[in-house]
Formats: structure tokens, C-alpha cells, sequence
């Protein structure tokens, strides 16, 4: 069985699911050390135009390791994040039959930012028909045969990493096809297609 290990992301890019699509099992670091500026708590949309940034804002010291990050709550995020996403798909084709799922995550108010993470995973699982067990480390394995850990950030470019090959589909906005958002872009603008969409996404040696 092919086990991946890599870190829980927030509504995962396109990229991040077309990786997690080629293996039977999918481990979560959440011991390593919380690093800044990474898909850990940061989302990207398709708004008018432009890409639009989601980032989760999170309470954790220097040196906390991933599964004691919580989420600051204090601020307004839940009602930003849910405004930009019905900007960007409220007009999309299968908003409709998906957004009231993702909103009432998002109105859960998740302590933990794992725990937050991986409801959106499985959630996102269940719409894309995905039946991948997902479990999280219980130590800090240094010598893992499939570490994808920290190699998918958004400071580099997808075109950097052999992993994800842009398959095109319909957009709301825009004349030229944007790659590599966030999950919740295919799923709202291909429903039921956006599981074939992500295999055809992988970049195969």
C-alpha cells in the first residue's frame, strides 16, 4: 500500500489533491515544527479577475509544532472567507449543492487548526467521491519512503515541482484558464466532473 506523507493544507490547492489522488493512504504531519507563509492556513480563489488570498489567522508561539496551532477566532475571518467565496462562485454551476456544506464548516468554529483542516479534507473527500483513509502522525518520522512534506508552498510555482500538470475547465472569470487554486474552485465550477478533472492533473514521470 503507497502511504503519503505530507501536511494538512486548508482547502488544498488543485496540485495538493491531484498528489493525494495517487496514494491508497494519506498521513498528516502534525508534529513537525509550524512554519510561516505555507497552504497550512492559506487558500487561493478566482474572484473577479484576480486571485484572491483566504489565510486562516492562527495563535501559536515559535517552535509549537502543528497540532497545537489554534485558530484566532477573535478575528472576523469566518465572514471574510464566506464573502469571498460567494463573490467568486456564487454564480457558479454547482455552488448551489455545495456551498451550504462548506459554510456550515467554516460556522463550526474549529479550535484546532488540524482539526479544522481535515474536516475541510474529508468534506471535500465526500463530494469527490474520494475513499483515501486519512490519519495523523503520532511522532516525527525523519525517514519516511514517501515525504512529500513542505515540498508543495506557495512561494514556488507548481512549474518548479513535477507533480501537477493544469487540466483546463470552465471558469467564471477571466479569459485564460487559471491553475492550480484551491479546491474549492474546481468543485463549484465541475461538480461530479471535478474528481476526473484531478486525475488527469497528475504529472506522471
Amino acid at each position: 500500500m503507497s502511504q503519503l506523507l505530507i501536511e494538512p493544507h486548508y482547502l488544498g490547492s488543485l496540485e495538493y489533491y491531484a498528489l493525494l489522488l495517487q496514494h491508497d493512504e494519506i498521513l498528516l504531519e502534525v508534529n513537525d515544527t509550524f512554519p510561516k507563509q505555507t497552504y497550512r492556513n492559506r487558500a487561493y480563489v478566482l474572484g473577479s479577475n484576480k486571485i484572491q488570498p483566504l489565510i486562516l489567522p492562527v495563535k501559536y508561539s515559535n517552535g509549537d509544532p502543528t497540532k497545537s496551532v489554534k485558530v484566532d477566532n477573535s478575528q472576523r475571518w469566518v465572514k471574510d472567507h464566506w464573502g469571498a467565496c460567494y463573490s467568486a462562485y456564487g454564480k457558479a454551476p454547482f455552488f448551489e449543492y455545495y456551498a451550504d456544506d462548506f459554510k456550515a464548516l467554516w460556522d463550526q468554529q474549529f479550535e484546532n487548526l488540524i482539526d479544522l483542516n481535515l474536516a475541510f479534507l474529508k468534506l471535500t473527500f465526500k463530494m469527490l467521491q474520494i475513499d483515501i483513509p486519512v490519519t495523523m502522525s503520532d511522532r516525527y518520522d525523519v525517514n519516511h519512503p514517501t515525504d512529500y512534506r513542505n515540498i508543495i508552498i506557495p512561494k514556488k510555482s507548481f512549474t518548479n515541482r513535477r507533480i501537477y500538470h493544469p487540466h483546463s475547465y470552465s471558469q467564471l472569470f477571466g479569459d485564460t484558464f487559471v491553475p492550480n487554486l484551491s479546491i474549492l474552485d474546481l468543485i463549484f465550477c465541475e461538480g461530479p466532473n471535478a474528481v476526473q478533472i484531478l486525475r488527469h492533473s497528475y504529472l506522471s514521470e
